[in-house]
């Protein structure tokens, strides 16, 4: 099975067309043992029509075999029946004559030439040297006299080497072979997604079943129950399950009434990806669909580095199922390990010991450490030399020696025996200078069952939570349940280690966790259960186990437990009912360690009174009252506060409600990459329920810069991932952000609720009735704003009148509208300075920094300078034009700074563009726009035209420019740079 690699099959499929063209083309392809050199180069030359391969490759035992490849190629070429009348070298052997393999190389990359030259002739010709590394050293001086001389005809040369950089290969084919003119393909490790589908591959299930390596019968019947998982509904696929699924197993004993098709051996109310009845596969999304596969994935990416030979071995030897639980040690497949042993082996027996060492360790440690580990060692430089050069290890900065990847390890720690093993453990603890290390290595060297160590491990993963290092916290627990006796205690521990990788953010691991059974029968357990059902998105499974928990609810975990309940309530809708429950989390005698029930009122737009300093409540009420520049500094803390707690949920959502804030400063960069760095996070941590929220807050930032396709598909994504969720937090959000963009109706209720991730879209929406010539509608709308009664600060009351004065300018009352902007233009600069003196405690300053008032003073400018071209005044206009298209170029408001450009051609100031492409200034102005990627129905609008006449100019424009696209005409403009725009500093 060929899995990925498409980018590298296009460029060698590219190079061999070009070469069927007569044109001499040579590549080649390098990477690591393993990594897929052959099987790349097979599948791009294989089924080619009108195309002959010529194949040879080296081989280690027969480096020093003179001429050796050029034998094969001359042997190869025999098989074709394309008969040369040549030798094995390329000359024709007399009785009596020279050995041919005394033939100089010149000589016979002579007659190599001939040959190619000879089969090229008669169809494309492609010759392939696999494993230069191990060719001999005459057949690659022959090579090099074949790429110098072979330039026309069609042929594709192509060497296959582990390293191009290898000095085995001569000086000058390595010159050749890297300079212009050749295809270099390196080739690095599959994907995990890549890997995913080369986990699927039905033959490797097949070869496990037929090697019987599964670890109990219960793990073959998840693979084979995870086979059926295709799009028919669940209760089709339940129905064929055990039918189909448990042939041929020894089912004896094993209790499958916990099995169902999605593989997770659990009972029901714990299933960690349940999917309601008659609900269709292929709307779950792929990674709960097989979330074997997925974590297997992963893991084999991080083990392997993606190095197909060595995942392959490793997928046919372990289940996905085993490979995706983190508890499993992944082991090094033969396919290492044979090599690794052999250069081990020849080693001396020190090495043998500080490889041993290093891998009890776990790699990355000081030199002296592991020789005083690993006891005997006289010379650890000279070892280490050894090791180093044998390339068992590598030594790093600073004395520190590590494996040159995982599987070096792997192989390392599977070469030791179990007796060694356990005294290396037992000395590193010694060693150790931490005790989390020192516990760790205790427990590897135990023997059996340790109550005692299982406690001491407990109370170190207390402390260490305490510190909000949970994921270790979550370590030392599973070491922990591991050294218990006690079924009941080891449920316990199981369920503690679940807990704490959720709080530490992980969902995807926690899900994990949550398949493998439990008999835990405490509430504790339902609350863990529901509070990963929420994080992943299942809100009817989590309303169900969070509620069962509160019934039998206890003190130490009754304010978590209401907690979740008003998050729960809060992305279901029912603001309320959140303001309820966490009312109830806040007066509990005993405080969640990680609760922060005030900020789920708040962000549901209801107050939270004595919320604490720095919480995401306290920045909520400072961006409600406008106060983006306050909100912002109180964010920053709450990240950094959140990110030393050890909670990526929380530090995930300060950081979305960041960048709300930047984008109220105008600060659209910081803003983008906040909100777009929080939702890769949320995303590969599966945080599902955040993602609708986080995709929300990606789009006021890209719309305001400019990029219209980006800030739209992330608001189709939260739409969509809220919809398949019942998220209705996250579909008000989402539809709040499609009627920023005008892709939507504003949202009937979008005076409701409290402050959210994407900005008020009513302003603009004024403006775009306004523009539409909507005016009833438009004051009705501005009427209700004003109604609302919404506190606010003078930028946002700048807002207001400059509103204001868009509908009277549109009703033609020129001398009001024009005290409106001007009005609105003395209340953003008076915001901007009062603002700048409270920061600074100096005095006035001349021009604010303040983005928000900025951009309202540069909105304001805008439209005066509108206003006063429209009524004549051509030569003010453009001062107020050319002013705010300054501010908007310094803010990055690309969609202004190009409506600004419009204005200032409409007064005729016509910039130089106009005349070098030939565009009169309508033209240019529609080009403009095109390029901008807005639609004929949009450029109408904003040119006040008619679509009819916009498809005109657009078809002259095409006409002019002799392009047919408007990928192309954005090229075109793309290349005349700021010259289309009209510079502010001529706007005078």
């Amino acid at each position: 099975m060929f899995v990925g690699r498409t980018a590298e099959l296009a460029s060698l499929r590219a190079e061999l067309r070009a070469a069927g063209g007569g044109s001499a083309r040579r590549a080649v392809v390098e990477g690591p043992e393993g990594i897929g050199k052959t099987a790349l180069i097979h599948h791009a030359l294989d089924g080619e029509a009108g195309v002959r391969v010529l194949t040879v490759s080296g081989e280690e035992s027969e480096r020093e075999l003179r001429l050796g490849v050029v034998r094969q190629l001359m042997d190869e070429a025999a098989l074709l029946n394309h008969g040369t009348g040549a030798g094995p070298c390329g000359v024709a052997a007399e009785p009596g004559g020279a050995d041919p393999c005394a033939v100089d190389p010149c000589a016979a990359g002579q007659a190599v030439c001939e040959l190619v030259a000879r089969l090229s002739a008669l169809e494309t010709l492609a010759v392939v040297v696999d494993d230069a590394q191990w060719v001999d050293r005459a057949s690659l001086r022959a090579l090099s006299y074949v790429l110098r001389r072979v330039r026309v005809g069609r042929v594709l040369l192509l060497v296959a080497c582990r390293d191009l950089a290898d000095p085995w290969l001569p000086d000058g084919l390595r010159r050749m072979l890297a300079g212009d003119g050749t295809l270099v393909v390196t080739l690095g490790g599959l994907s995990a997604s890549e890997l995913a589908e080369l986990a699927a591959d039905p033959a490797l299930a097949a070869g496990r079943r037929e090697r019987g390596t599964y670890a109990s019968p219960a793990d073959a019947a998840k693979e084979a129950l995870a086979a059926l998982r295709t799009d028919a509904p669940c209760a089709d696929a339940r129905s064929n399950a055990l039918r189909l699924d448990v042939r041929g197993l020894d089912v004896r004993g094993l209790d499958v009434r916990g099995l169902d098709v999605r593989g997770l051996d659990v009972p029901a109310g714990e299933r960690g990806s349940a999917v309601p009845a008659g609900e269709r596969r292929s709307d779950v999304p792929a990674d709960e669909r097989h979330p074997d596969v997925t974590a297997a994935a992963r893991r084999l990416r991080e083990h392997t580095l993606g190095n197909p030979l060595h995942a392959r071995a490793l997928l046919t030897i372990l289940p996905p199922a085993a490979m995706a639980d983190p508890g499993v040690r992944l082991p090094a497949p033969e396919t290492y390990r044979r090599p690794f042993a052999a250069s081990l082996h020849a080693c001396a027996p020190a090495t043998h010991r500080l490889v041993a060492a290093c891998a009890v360790l776990g790699g990355r440690c000081p030199l002296h450490v592991a020789a005083a580990v690993a006891t005997g060692i006289d010379e650890p430089l000279n070892t280490l030399e050894e090791a180093v050069t044998a390339g068992l290890l590598r030594e790093l900065p600073g004395r520190l020696i590590d494996f040159p990847e995982p599987l070096a390890r792997a192989a390392a720690y599977d070469g030791i025996g179990a007796g060694a093993r356990a005294r290396l453990h037992l000395a590193a603890a010694r060693l150790a200078d931490d005790d989390g290390a020192a516990l760790r290595h205790r427990a590897a060297a135990a023997d059996g069952p340790d109550e005692a160590l299982a406690e001491e491990l407990a109370r170190f993963a207390a402390k260490a939570a305490q510190h909000g290092l949970w994921q270790e916290a979550a370590a030392h627990l599973d070491l922990a349940a591991g050294l218990t006796e006690s079924p009941a205690r080891r449920d316990e521990l199981h369920t503690a280690v679940l807990e704490h990788v959720l709080i530490g953010g992980d969902v995807i691991r926690a899900a994990e966790l949550a398949a493998v059974r439990n008999a835990d029968p405490r509430p504790v357990r339902r609350y863990v259960l529901g509070r990963l059902a929420l994080a992943a998105g299942r809100f009817d499974e989590a309303s169900e186990l969070l509620a069962e928990a509160w019934r039998h609810t206890e003190p130490g975990f009754a304010a978590d437990v209401a907690e979740q309940l008003s998050w729960l309530r809060l992305v279901t809708g029912n603001r309320a009912e959140a303001a309820n429950w966490a009312r109830l989390s806040i007066e509990q005698p005993i405080a969640g360690p990680v609760a922060r029930p005030h900020d789920v009122p708040a962000l549901g737009g209801a107050p939270s009174a004595g919320a604490p300093s720095g919480s995401l409540a306290e920045a909520v009420a400072h961006l409600a009252l406008d106060e983006a520049g306050q909100a912002c500094a109180v964010l920053k803390r709450a990240v950094t506060a959140a990110g030393a707690a050890g909670l990526p949920h929380h530090r995930l959502l300060a950081t979305a409600l960041l960048a709300v804030a930047e984008h109220g400063l105008a600060r659209w960069d910081e803003a983008v990459a906040h909100a777009e760095a929080a939702l890769a996070e949320a995303s590969a941590l599966g945080q599902r329920w955040l993602l609708p929220w986080l995709d929300a807050a990606c789009v006021a930032p890209l719309a305001a810069k400019g990029e219209h396709d980006r800030a739209l598909a992330h608001a189709v994504a939260a739409g969509t991932a809220a919809r398949r969720m019942r998220h209705v937090a996250g579909e008000r959000q989402a539809d709040l952000a499609m009627a920023l963009l005008g892709a939507a109706e504003l949202p009937a209720d979008a005076c409701e609720g409290g402050l959210g991730f994407v900005p008020d879209p009513r302003p603009a929406r004024i403006e775009a009735l306004v523009a539409d010539g909507r005016l009833e509608e438009a004051e009705r709308a501005l009427d209700a704003c004003d109604r609302e009664g919404r506190a606010g600060g003078r930028r946002r009351q700048a807002e207001r009148v400059r509103l204001a004065g868009l509908l009277l300018a549109a009703r033609n009352v020129p001398t009001q509208a024009e005290e409106a902007f001007g009005r609105a233009l003395e209340l953003a600069r008076a915001s901007g300075r009062l603002r700048e003196e409270a920061q600074a405690g100096a005095g006035p300053l001349q021009e604010p920094s303040s983005g928000g008032c900025l951009l309202e003073e540069a909105r304001a400018l805008l439209d005066l300078g509108r206003l006063l071209r429209r009524t004549g005044r051509r030569k003010a206009a453009a001062e107020r034009l050319g002013a705010a298209r300054a501010i908007f170029a310094r803010l990055g408001a690309r969609p202004l700074v190009e409506r600004c450009a419009q204005e200032l051609e409409a007064c005729g100031l016509e910039p130089p563009a106009t005349v070098r492409l030939g565009l009169t200034p309508q033209e240019l102005s529609t080009a403009t726009l095109v390029a901008g990627g807005l639609t004929n129905r949009q450029i109408a609008r904003e040119l006040l035209i008619s679509v009819k006449t916009v498809e005109y100019h657009i078809g002259k424009i095409y006409t002019k420019l002799g392009i047919g696209s408007r990928v192309a005409l954005a090229a075109k403009l793309a290349a005349y740079g700021p010259e289309v725009s009209f510079p502010a500093s001529e706007a005078g």
